[in-house]
């Protein structure tokens, strides 16, 4: 009877402290699905909750106003000189007024998630309103940039406390003509080191509205801070470009940019469910939220009440019983625990809430756990009799 007496307890404490995910390859994100267009929303960053560095963390960011959805574009990778890249992610360098479009390169591995680096397909630009000749221009020729050493995004097993670091160094090429330097289409880089340190600082589950305004259920996060550190080097004809021309298009030599991000990651997938960027390295301003508005968690509480829940014939004599869940719920699975907490069936039940035992199952006291499609679970005991 104590030996039940403790399983019970066991049980019943297991499932109402929440656990702390780990993120590793046996839940990372399907190829197919990281090849699928994403959705995002961008949040206001007034009246965000308290996000710093928790464990065992509720976050709480229903009600907070909505500035609008914007998309990313992923793909399929195909380019031969990534040949360990899966899929793509299309990106947007910003300088002065300007911008170019690079594509990302990324894959899974049993190490984790992966940058390779980014393909540029050939892109000129006009610069006469930074110059005053509308005759000057700016052309990024197509190129493959493989970072050196590739960077990891996500590193498996990533859990509480787990840090790494990559330093990789890259150079972007372009071609150059400003008449009052007398530089027609002139060959040069941009190259680049960067620096990211990035530490799981916390865990806990988080609930965000939906794209309706609708509150969804709870779902399992890590908190990832990210402290970024990019140096650029501007180089044409192989020597420095000099300091008047840079202040023109908005940067300078060795220019050093830093960033500090804090981003919630959900099992499975790719982007984390919440991206904050800060103002500074102690976190203390968010100066951009952005919520991923797919595949999020469906309203619901995180337990099925044990009155929600019935089982006919119980005790169980047939080998089989029926079990009724009060709730709309699309899909509920089952495990069925002997009072050693061995599984002895599992399984999803089925429409007519029939559950069928293995022949071998001995008489005595079990429970079944039920878990819905949302998370929702709920717990009860079943005596089997023979």
């Amino acid at each position: 009877m104590k030996k039940s007496l403790l399983v019970i307890a066991g049980l019943t404490f297991s499932m109402a402290l929440q656990a702390q995910i780990t993120l590793n390859s046996s839940n990372a994100p399907s190829t197919a699905q990281c090849q699928s267009n994403d959705t995002f929303r961008k949040l206001s960053t007034t009246g965000l909750p308290d996000l710093s560095p928790k464990t065992n963390a509720t976050w709480d960011l229903t009600g907070i106003a909505d500035l609008g959805s914007f998309f990313t574009y992923n793909g399929v990778a195909s380019s031969g000189a990534f040949p360990n890249a899966t899929f793509t992610l299309s990106r947007k360098y910003l300088f002065s007024a300007l911008s170019y479009n690079n594509i990302s390169m990324f894959g899974i591995t049993g190490s984790g998630i992966i940058d390779y680096g980014e393909h540029i397909d050939r892109q000129p630009l006009s610069i006469g309103a930074l110059t005053g000749d509308p005759g000057d221009s700016l052309v990024f020729a197509q190129q493959d940039i493989i970072y050196s050493p590739s960077e990891t995004v996500i590193k498996y097993p990533c859990t509480m406390s787990t840090t790494w670091t990559d330093v990789n160094s890259f150079n972007t090429k372009f071609n150059l003509t400003v008449s009052a330097y007398s530089l027609n289409n002139t060959p040069g880089e941009r190259r680049t080191v960067r620096t990211e340190k990035k530490t799981v600082k916390g865990w806990g589950k988080m609930k965000v509205d939906d794209e309706n305004g609708n509150p969804t259920g709870y779902m399992d996060v890590l908190l990832v801070e990210l402290e970024r550190s990019v140096k650029d080097s501007f180089y044409l004809g192989g020597s420095p470009a000099p300091a008047p021309l840079l202040t023109a298009f908005g940067v300078s030599q060795g220019q050093v940019l830093d960033e500090y991000f804090r981003f919630f990651y959900r099992a499975g997938e790719f982007k984390p469910l919440l991206e904050l960027e800060y103002t500074n390295s102690s976190f203390t301003t968010v100066s951009s939220a952005e919520v991923h508005s797919e595949r999020l968690a469906p309203t619901s509480v995180n337990t099925i009440s044990k009155e929600q829940i019935n089982i006919y014939p119980n005790p169980v004599a047939n080998g089989s019983f029926t079990v009724k869940v009060d709730g709309a719920y699309k899909s509920i699975s089952y495990q069925l625990y002997n009072m050693t907490g061995q599984v002895v069936a599992a399984n999803i039940l089925p429409a007519n809430g029939t559950v069928s035992l293995p022949a071998d199952v001995p008489a005595g006291n079990y429970f079944i756990k039920l878990q819905t499609e949302g998370g929702a679970y709920g717990v009860k005991q079943v005596n089997i009799v023979k």
